[in-house]
């Protein structure tokens, strides 16, 4: 009997490791959301690619991060380099078996989108914009 809760601990164990999602894992998926959110804010037919990404807690809430994303904008004839930054709220499930995250805002070039504080920045559309784009990446 002993035997056999021990098997079947070890089997539990060891199926709820094997889905866990680790930071570095949520922090690359956090990469590909705030590009297509930045994406989705660009004139259609510029791009967005990333060279280098900074993630750190942020300090607007708790249970947000910060993703400070180093990119290079394209639209076909120059390429800029520009610095993106997304926040976004997350949250792991049980043991780290689950992890989900939902846009907060985006600030670049002296403009942000999404939520300040009370306010919803970008206009509908915009927004309408980020979340289809944002499910495509997530979802």
């Amino acid at each position: 009997m002993k035997r056999s809760v021990l098997i079947i601990t070890a089997a539990l164990s060891s199926l709820a490791l094997s889905g866990c999602v680790d930071r570095q894992q949520a922090d690359a998926k956090l990469d590909l959301g705030c590009q297509a959110v930045a994406m989705a804010v660009l004139p259609e037919g510029q791009t967005v690619e990333i060279k280098s990404a900074e993630h750190t807690p942020s300090t607007e809430a708790p249970g947000q991060r910060h993703v400070t994303l180093h990119a290079i904008t394209k639209d076909g004839w120059a390429e800029t380099e520009t610095t993106y930054d997304c926040v976004f709220d997350e949250q792991f499930g049980f043991l780290s078996s689950s992890y989900t995250a939902s846009f907060y805002s985006l600030k670049f070039n002296d403009q942000i989108y999404g939520q300040s504080g009370s306010e919803i920045l970008g206009g509908p559309e915009v927004i309408s914009k980020i979340t289809d784009a944002l499910r495509k990446v997530f979802y």
